[in-house]
């Protein structure tokens, strides 16, 4: 499922990953029509992801709790590493995005 989600005053499709597809999140997906996704976890591992990724962690208020960029894991031991914060319940993936964030700000749903 696709939802549109704000984050300050940009909007983005996002792939609602729930269930069993969070722990898929975006492996094997070439992000057609899509701006990232939304994983219902704290932590992240970047096996067979295509390129690097925005990783914002939310709490369980969907307010920012930091960020990073991700690199796929590649065959060079130095990127076979988990991104996470403890005191996160969720992630935004974003694809192409250097966007810049402050902790606190709140992530919401666009109907």
């Amino acid at each position: 499922m696709i939802v549109k989600i704000k984050v300050d005053k940009r909007t983005f499709k996002i792939k609602d990953c729930k269930g069993l597809s969070s722990l898929r999140g975006l492996m094997f997906d070439d992000l057609e029509g899509k701006d990232g996704a939304l994983i219902y976890a704290n932590s992240i591992w970047m096996p067979f992801v295509r390129r690097d990724l925005n990783l914002i962690f939310l709490d369980e208020k969907m307010r920012i709790a930091g960020n990073c960029i991700a690199s796929p894991v590649t065959f060079n031991p130095k990127t076979w590493k988990i991104y996470k914060i403890d005191k996160a319940k969720y992630c935004l993936e974003l694809k192409d995005c250097k966007l810049k964030v402050n902790e606190k700000t709140k992530v919401r749903l666009v109907r």
